[in-house]
């Protein structure tokens, strides 16, 4: 069965954002991708605790670096929001979090779509 993000976060909480990129990292490695250096930059920036704008073309990765975020916050305890302005990349990466049982994991998580 494959590796989700969801399966990597650690229990119990207390975990140094060195060790949360180790475990984001083997998730990249678990699906066989191969990060952009925009995206490992990114990446890098996110678990230094710094702020960051990625803007790059289409096609560039820029959602991987979005679930980067998404699992740091989530396994520290924080929040995490994500936008998107297209609604057909909306509808895709629902649906990948629906196969992967988030909306089973965290019912409070809801779907909304202008």
């Amino acid at each position: 069965m494959a590796v989700t993000l969801y399966d990597l976060v650690p229990r119990g909480g207390g975990v140094g954002n060195d060790f949360l990129l180790g475990r984001f990292l083997e998730y990249v490695d678990s699906r066989q991708l191969r990060l952009y250096p925009a995206q490992e930059a990114s990446i890098l920036e996110i678990f230094e605790e710094k702020n960051l704008i990625v803007n790059t073309p289409t096609g560039s990765g820029k959602s991987l670096v979005a679930s980067a975020a998404q699992f740091k916050a989530l396994a520290q305890g924080q929040r995490s929001v994500y936008t998107c302005p297209i609604k057909a990349l909306v509808n895709e990466k629902w649906m990948v979090s629906a196969a992967s049982s988030a909306r089973k994991r965290w019912p409070q998580y809801r779907r909304t779509l202008a």
